[in-house]
C-alpha cells in the first residue's frame, strides 16, 4: 500500500470523529472556557508577557526552562511551514473548503491542547536538571508504560517527519525558486541545525523565545499589507471558504459529497498537522517550565492554537484564495516584486528552524524518558541532522504524505490519556 493510502486511512472519518468527539467534550465539560474565559486567557498569558521577562532573571539562575520560553518552543513548533506552505498544501488538495474545518479542529481543539498540557503539568516530574513531563511519564505513572514507551517512539520518529523532513523541504522548493540549489540548501539547514541541537534542550528554549516572536511578527505584518492590497476580494474568499466546506462549489454546479468529505479530512489532518493538538508534542515543552501551573499552561496551549489557526493559518488562507493562488512564494513575488521570493525565503527558513529545533526538544524529553544514558541523545541528534538533509532533496508529496501518517499514529495514546484522566478537565479549569 502506498504512503497515500496508508495516510487516509489513518486520517480516515473514524480519527476525524474521534477528535472532534473529544474536543466538543472537553469544551462542554469546561463551560465553553476558550469562549466564556477568553478575558481570564488573555490576561493570564499574553497580558503577562512582561511578567514573565521580569521573571526570567530569576528562573535562569535555577538553569530551568521559563514559562515564556516553554510556551515560544510550543509555538514554534505550531507556528511556521504548517501555517504558510501547509495551508497552500490544503486548499491545493482539499480545496478552500479545508480552511473551515481547520477552524472547526482548531476551535474545538483549543480544550484538547488545554487539556494535554493541564494533565501533562499536573503529573510532571522533578529531575536534576528541572522538570520533566508528558503524556509518556502520565501513562507510566498510571500503569500504562508500554503505552508511554510507545508514544515516546512515535514522537521521535514523528519529529524526523513533521520535524525535519518537511521544514527542510518546504525552505529547500523556496530556495530553489531563487536559484539556491537543493543539495546547498541541505548542507548549510543540516550544519547550522547541528549547531543548535547539540547544545541541548535549554539553548533550544532560549533559542525559541527570541527568535518565534519577532519572525512571526514580520510574517503578519507582510500578510497584512497583501490583504489591504487584495481587500476587494475578501468576501468572495470567505464565500468559496463556506460554500466548498459544506460541499457547495460552481466548479460541479451545485453538491458534491466527495467534495466535503475530502474538505473535511484534509483541513482536520492539516489543522493537527499544524497546531498539533492532540498528538501530545506540545506538553512536553510546557511540563519542563519552572513555576508553571496546570491552569495557567493550559490556557497558553489554548492561545497557541489561536496563534496559530485563527490568525496566521487564516490569514495564509486568505491571501492565497484572494490571490488565486496555493503557492506563497508565488504570491509574495506578485506583492513585493523582486524582493518577494528571498524575504519569502528568510522567513520561512526562520519558522523551520523554529520547528526542528522544538520538535528536537521533544523527542529530547521522550529520549530521557527512555533512557538516562546520553550515548542515545547524541545518537537522535546525528540522525536528525541527516534527516533534515535529506528532507531538502525529496519528494513533496511523500514528504507530507509520511508527515500526515506519524502525526497521526501519535494521537492515539495521547487522546487515550486524556481519556482516563478527563475528570481532571472541570469547569473551574
Amino acid at each position: 500500500m502506498s504512503a497515500e493510502g496508508v495516510k487516509n486511512i489513518i486520517w480516515g472519518m473514524p480519527t476525524v470523529f474521534l477528535i472532534l468527539v473529544i474536543g466538543i467534550y472537553f469544551t462542554f465539560r469546561s463551560g465553553w472556557f476558550p469562549i466564556v474565559g477568553i478575558k481570564e486567557i488573555t490576561k493570564r498569558t499574553l497580558g503577562s508577557l512582561k511578567k514573565s521577562n521580569e521573571k526570567d532573571g530569576d528562573t535562569k539562575t535555577k538553569g530551568g526552562v521559563t514559562p515564556f520560553m516553554a510556551v515560544a518552543t510550543a509555538i514554534g513548533g505550531t507556528v511556521g511551514v504548517g501555517s504558510i506552505v501547509g495551508v497552500g498544501y490544503a486548499i491545493a488538495t482539499g480545496g478552500a473548503g479545508s480552511i473551515f474545518w481547520m477552524w472547526v479542529s482548531g476551535f474545538f481543539g483549543m480544550m484538547i491542547k488545554y487539556a494535554e498540557v493541564a494533565i501533562a503539568v499536573n503529573h510532571r516530574k522533578k529531575t536534576e536538571k528541572g522538570f520533566a513531563g508528558g503524556a509518556m511519564y502520565c501513562l507510566s505513572s498510571f500503569g500504562y508504560k508500554k503505552l508511554g514507551v510507545l508514544f515516546c517512539f512515535l514522537c521521535i520518529f514523528a519529529s524526523f517527519g513533521v520535524g525535519n523532513l518537511a521544514q527542510t523541504n518546504a525552505v529547500s522548493l523556496i530556495l530553489d525558486d531563487i536559484g539556491v540549489s537543493p543539495i546547498i540548501t541541505a548542507a548549510l539547514l543540516s550544519f547550522f541545525f547541528s549547531l543548535i541541537i547539540f547544545g541541548g534542550q535549554q539553548k533550544i528554549a532560549k533559542i525559541s523565545s527570541v527568535v518565534v516572536p519577532l519572525v512571526s511578527l514580520v510574517y503578519l505584518s507582510c500578510s497584512l499589507y497583501i490583504i489591504l492590497l487584495f481587500l476587494p476580494q475578501i468576501p468572495a474568499a470567505f464565500g468559496n471558504i463556506f460554500g466548498e466546506a459544506f460541499g457547495f462549489t460552481a466548479a460541479v454546479g451545485g453538491f458534491s459529497g466527495a467534495l466535503i468529505s475530502r474538505a473535511i479530512r484534509v483541513g482536520f489532518a492539516r489543522g493537527v498537522f499544524s497546531n498539533e493538538a492532540g498528538m501530545g508534542s506540545s506538553p512536553i515543552a510546557h511540563a519542563a517550565a519552572e513555576d508553571a501551573t496546570p491552569h495557567t499552561q493550559g490556557m497558553w496551549g489554548i492561545t497557541e492554537i489561536f496563534i496559530d489557526t485563527f490568525v496566521v493559518s487564516t490569514i495564509t488562507g486568505l491571501i492565497l484564495l484572494c490571490a488565486g493562488t496555493t503557492e506563497v512564494g508565488e504570491l509574495f513575488h506578485h506583492c513585493f516584486g523582486y524582493y518577494g521570493r528571498p524575504l519569502l525565503a528568510v522567513l520561512l527558513t526562520v519558522f523551520a528552524f523554529a520547528s526542528m529545533i522544538s520538535w528536537c526538544f521533544y523527542s529530547e524529553g521522550c529520549i530521557i524518558f527512555l533512557s538516562k544514558k546520553k550515548v542515545y541523545l547524541s545518537l537522535y541528534r546525528v540522525i536528525a541532522v541527516f534527516a533534515a538533509f535529506a528532507g531538502a532533496l525529496v519528494s513533496v508529496t511523500v514528504i507530507w504524505d509520511m508527515a500526515d501518517i506519524l502525526n497521526g499514529l501519535m494521537i492515539f495514546p495521547n487522546l487515550f490519556l486524556l481519556f482516563i484522566r478527563r475528570h481532571e478537565i472541570t469547569k473551574r479549569g
